[in-house]
């Protein structure tokens, strides 16, 4: 852990050593336990912040054929650079915790409106069903408003489900993804590389909580391409694609990987990676001069996405 601390950026000092018990360990024998300190924290990220001015309505689109309804809230901002575009917005939380009801969903609302989905969580379901919730709503999205641009984006386990919709839109002949937005995603369910062996403080994703939270997510016999994006064997076809990760991430190798196979597979794809820089860092200490970086660049790669 030494070498994880010694390339830490300083601005991550206080959240790294943030005092247990810690969230993630609390996901390991509690996942009702550990939603519920996670919602606490989001609570507490967003005291200082004002208040949103935008239009927020909550309401159900019609789920794939034999699934329930996904419910959904849309963020819209008083005013829009793109208005007649959607960007789909998917929540973190590692498959099994996160809420649809997102900080950074509406953030990034003054760009076009943003469907966030409540997709479905593990352990009470397993894959396919978020990639499934998603894409029933593209597909609604497309039929009742047919934007200019859709746009699948997500953080984390948001991440990995966009990658993982992605593929299961393209299977199924679905409408047009004009981009996906793919920050720190989960996309590997066995995160055998050297970043993924990384000694991580438990303040943070370790190997140990994502291995346990696939365990609750891929299907019961192994996890196929629509749980984790890493094991599809055909990455053609798939929209653009930005891609964003910390140096002292445990996703950082799969992310590397993942680019280089969409870019060997014809996929446009930007890679940016940030040094010193954690699992979630951009969201968890957003004032740190390296987050700022990266949230200008993800902001700047939807704007040109989005145009």
């Amino acid at each position: 852990m030494s070498d994880f601390l010694d390339r830490l950026d300083p601005a991550f000092r206080d959240m790294i050593a943030a005092d247990g018990p810690y969230i993630f360990e609390i996901l390991k024998h509690d996942v009702a336990g550990a939603r519920a300190a996670l919602d606490a924290l989001f609570v507490q990220l967003a005291v200082d912040l004002p208040e949103y001015e935008g239009q927020k309505d909550e309401y159900h689109m019609p789920g794939l054929e034999g699934d329930p309804d996904v419910a959904v809230i849309e963020y819209r901002a008083r005013d829009l650079l793109f208005p007649d575009c959607v960007i789909v917005w998917l929540h973190g939380g590692g498959y099994v915790m996160g809420r649809a009801d997102d900080l950074s969903a509406q953030g990034y609302s003054s760009l076009a409106p943003v469907v966030s989905v409540d997709y479905r969580m593990a352990p009470e379901h397993r894959a396919p069903a978020a990639a499934r919730d998603v894409c029933a709503v593209i597909e609604r999205v497309a039929k009742n408003r047919n934007p200019r641009k859709i746009i699948l984006a997500g953080p984390s386990a948001g991440g990995g489900l966009a990658a993982s919709a992605a593929l299961l839109n393209r299977d199924r002949g679905g409408p047009d993804i004009a981009f996906q937005l793919l920050i720190y995603p989960m996309l590997d369910d066995q995160h055998d590389t050297p970043s993924g062996h990384m000694d991580i403080p438990p303040s943070t994703w370790t190997r140990d909580t994502s291995l346990h939270a696939w365990s609750l997510y891929a299907e019961e016999d192994g996890a196929g391409p629509y749980a984790a994006a890493a094991r599809a064997t055909d990455l053609s076809g798939l929209p653009p694609a930005y891609i964003m990760c910390g140096d002292l991430d445990l996703f950082l190798d799969e992310n590397i990987v993942y680019a280089n196979r969409l870019r060997s597979s014809g996929v446009p794809v930007e890679l940016a990676i940030f040094p010193g820089a954690p699992h979630g860092f951009n969201g968890f200490a957003p004032q740190a001069a390296v987050s700022k970086r990266a949230n200008a660049s993800i902001r700047m790669a939807l704007e040109h996405a989005l145009s």
